[in-house]
C-alpha cells in the first residue's frame, strides 16, 4: 500500500526563503532611493511654494502701502517665527537701513521652513539667491530655481 504524502521538503522551503532574500536584498536600496527623492523633491515643492507666498505677501504689502514706497529691490526677507496654522511671519530687511525693516504674515501650505531662512530678491521681484531648511534638507534658491543639498 502505497501512502500519499502532501507538501514541500524542507530543500523545497529552503531554497525558497532564499531567493526571497535575494529578491528584498536588491529591492530595498531601490526603494529607499525612491523614498529619499520623493523628500528632496517634497523639500523643492515646499521651497517654490515658500518662494511664491512670500512673493504674494510682498506684492499685497506693496498695494497696501499708500506712499508706494514700499520696493523689494535689494531686500533680503529673513523667515521669522515658527509658523502657525494663521501663517507664518517673515522679516524684510533693506540693504543699508535697519529703519526700514518690515513684518509680514505669509500663508501657505506645504512644511514650513526653519526660522533663519532667508530669500533675496531683485528689482523685478524673482528671487537672486537664498536658502531654506525644509524637512531636514537645506534647498539653496538661485535665480528662481532651487536645489537640494
Amino acid at each position: 500500500m502505497k501512502i500519499n504524502q502532501k507538501g514541500f521538503t524542507l530543500i523545497e522551503l529552503l531554497a525558497v526563503i532564499v531567493i526571497l532574500a535575494v529578491i528584498a536584498l536588491i529591492a530595498t536600496p531601490l526603494i529607499m532611493g525612491t523614498i529619499t527623492k520623493a523628500k528632496k523633491n517634497s523639500a523643492v515643492d515646499s521651497a517654490y511654494g515658500y518662494m511664491k507666498a512670500v512673493e504674494q505677501a510682498i506684492g499685497e504689502a506693496q498695494v497696501d502701502d499708500p506712499t508706494g514706497a514700499f520696493d523689494i529691490s535689494g531686500a533680503t526677507v529673513t523667515v521669522s517665527g515658527s509658523g502657525s496654522q494663521t501663517g507664518n511671519q517673515v522679516t524684510i530687511k533693506f540693504e543699508g537701513s535697519s529703519s526700514v525693516d518690515k513684518t509680514l504674515d505669509v500663508n501657505y501650505k506645504g512644511s514650513e521652513p526653519k526660522t533663519g531662512g532667508t530669500l533675496t530678491y531683485d528689482a523685478n521681484g524673482r528671487v537672486t539667491n537664498g536658502t531654506l531648511e525644509i524637512g531636514g534638507y537645506t534647498v539653496t534658491i538661485t535665480n528662481d530655481k532651487a536645489t537640494v543639498n
